[in-house]
């Protein structure tokens, strides 16, 4: 488990997010390694769980580093939620880095104009 204090919150369009605490004063709070949590049933009547990143790191310059995000206090909904440990597990290892092989081949995201 991590010692980083695992919030949950609605943000403005009543999505659950899930993210690690930076800071917080009177009117903001600032988040890292937000994501989403989706719930949806299936056919066979249970409900299937999936974390989604706020933000995909891919599309950024620097993959290694996680940006903050703030967010007004008057624009979400905070709560005192305590995480099933499950669920804490699969959001660390979603933001968990992994060094690359030199060997390993480069996938491209993106097709190249040149």
């Amino acid at each position: 488990m991590s010692t980083d204090q695992t919030i949950v919150f609605l943000d403005n369009i009543q999505r659950t997010i899930i993210a690690t605490l930076v800071s917080q004063d009177d009117a903001t709070i600032t988040v890292t390694k937000p994501c989403i949590l989706n719930v949806t049933p299936t056919p066979d009547k249970k409900l299937q769980v999936q974390l989604y990143p706020l933000f995909f790191r891919e599309f950024t310059t620097n993959r290694d580093e996680f940006a903050n995000w703030t967010y007004a206090k008057s624009a979400v909904v905070q709560s005192d939620t305590k995480l099933e440990a499950n669920l804490i597990t699969q959001y660390i290892q979603m933001f968990q880095t992994t060094t690359v092989n030199a060997n390993t081949p480069v996938v491209k995201l993106f097709d190249d104009a040149n």
